[in-house]
């Protein structure tokens, strides 16, 4: 039996894809919706989550990051698998600070299971058993730019912003250092959607710095022409401050269009690498379907004893290969570039 927590757009499509894994599923939020399984929960509730996971075979949530460090620990208190979508590195090395206790109880934490970190980062394990450089590139965009920014709301604004914010974490010459969010502007191209623009953004190596011991290690997020330097200018003037930030994020959920998405993906090292690109099919948004239902792989191996008791991240926890073959059955498709 599983549990999401969180019934936006990416808890629906974990739930959906563990549904179809023949899991039985349950779906929770604090806000009603019409969906089967549904129940509402405030997650601010300890006592009520607690009663509602301890008999799980395994929790999900698809909430904000600034939950996640507190639904890890009450899960593994009460015995149960834990996954969730990350979208903070500090938080995230948080909750791998759970492994004996995971180990201990027989359970698996595995946080950042999403699209970028999540997916990608088990792609970059691949490669990096061949190469001592791996270079990421990502971007969840509309179809084609739309609105003041060439972009639409795929997910979080709060986790988008977050991203604009913090620093990057990157290898050069096999130290670790950080540099500047929205720093380090490429041009980038992708058949079907023209000359890009990639740049650094935090949370894409997450984990992967500290884990596959590369020489270079980078994670740039893909976006049309032109985001990169609107987004700076609302940085420089304070516009993602403490304080300003809030008003901020509200400003951007309504301005922004509502849009067909795709996800264009291509990771690489020194002798080629593989690449993807996913598109709105028609029920899930690409966004939904890249961090989704990779998530609910994960947590299909999870209940289907696939991965050892602990807290792992994703590119330690998961075997790639099995997990391509999951992709692979969801038409979602890397292919060698």
């Amino acid at each position: 039996m599983a549990l999401v927590i969180g019934a936006g757009k990416m808890g629906r499509a974990i739930y959906h894809d563990m549904k179809r894994q023949g899991i039985e599923t349950r779906i929770c939020d604090a806000v009603p919706h019409n969906i089967d399984d549904f129940f509402t929960l405030d997650v601010r509730d300890e006592d009520a989550v607690r009663k509602e996971i301890r008999n799980e075979d395994v929790v999900i949530s698809a909430i904000p990051y600034n939950f996640n460090y507190r639904l890890a620990k009450i899960a593994v208190e009460e015995g149960t698998n834990y996954l969730d979508l990350g979208g903070n590195t500090d938080i995230v090395m948080k909750e791998l600070e759970l492994d004996n206790e995971a180990r201990k109880k027989g359970i698996t934490i595995i946080p950042d299971c999403g699209l970028a970190p999540g997916m990608m980062n088990v792609i970059a394990s691949m490669l990096a058993e061949e190469s001592r450089e791996v270079h990421i590139r990502v971007g969840g965009i509309p179809e084609k730019p739309v609105g003041p920014f060439g972009y639409s709301a795929v997910f979080s604004i709060h986790g988008l912003i977050n991203e604009y914010v913090e620093d990057a974490i990157i290898v050069r010459k096999g130290k670790i250092k950080k540099v500047s969010s929205l720093d380090g502007l490429e041009t980038i191209f992708f058949e079907g959607f023209g000359e890009m623009e990639a740049f650094y953004t935090h949370g894409g190596t997450s984990t992967m710095p500290f884990t596959l011991k590369l020489e270079e290690l980078d994670y740039k997020t893909v976006r049309y022409k032109g985001h990169c330097e609107k987004m700076r200018f609302l940085k420089e003037h304070g516009f993602f401050d403490e304080g300003v930030r809030e008003y901020t994020e509200k400003a951007l959920e309504r301005i922004l269009p509502e849009a067909r998405d795709a996800v264009v993906a291509r990771v690489y090292g020194e002798n080629g690498g593989m690449e993807m690109v996913d598109l709105h099919d028609g029920i899930f948004s690409a966004m939904a379907r890249t961090t989704g239902f990779s998530t609910a792989i994960m947590a299909g191996m999870v209940i289907n004893g696939m991965v050892d008791a602990g807290a792992f991240p994703p590119e330690i926890a998961i075997d790639g290969n099995r997990f391509i073959e999951e992709l692979n059955k969801r038409d979602i498709r890397w292919r060698k570039v």
